[in-house]
């Protein structure tokens, strides 16, 4: 998503990530309807994927400071903070509380993107990353408020 990228890299960039939102969409889905998927439900597909994407942004944020494109320390801590959050927030959702996790993931993704802003505005991710992180967010919060209220 910035000059180094062909368009053709930048189409799978984008394909890829809004399919990376399908799991979140299908929670949704199987939060209305009651399905459940190998004993899973909704909130579980939706909890534990939404720790799994957040770690990886996390990750993003420490590639950025590791090769050299940002120089911040308090990256590499907020990072590991929003990381044990979203952790934290599976842990709730094993111990009962399915819509306290959802609410805290709804509010890691959100202070992620925040992040990104912040990163962007300092040159540290493009313009164009930023805005596909823009949409895919709004995607998973969404999401994540549609099966916290289906549940």
């Amino acid at each position: 998503m910035d000059a180094t990228l062909s368009k053709l890299d930048a189409r799978w960039v984008m394909a890829l990530t809004l399919a990376g939102g399908l799991p979140f969409i299908t929670a949704v889905l199987m939060a209305a309807l009651g399905v459940r998927l190998l004993t899973l439900s909704g909130p579980d597909i939706a909890i534990t994927y939404g720790a799994v994407i957040a770690s990886f942004l996390c990750g993003l944020h420490w590639g950025l400071v590791l090769g050299g494109r940002a120089q911040a320390t308090w990256l590499l801590i907020l990072s590991n903070v929003l990381c044990l959050l979203a952790w934290a927030g599976a842990l709730l959702a094993l111990s009962g509380w399915p819509k306290a996790a959802l609410t805290l993931q709804t509010a890691v993704f959100l202070s992620l993107l925040a992040v990104d802003h912040v990163l962007m505005r300092r040159g540290w991710l493009s313009a164009a990353f930023f805005r596909l992180r823009v949409v895919i967010t709004c995607v998973v919060v969404a999401c994540l408020i549609g099966v916290a209220a289906l549940t």
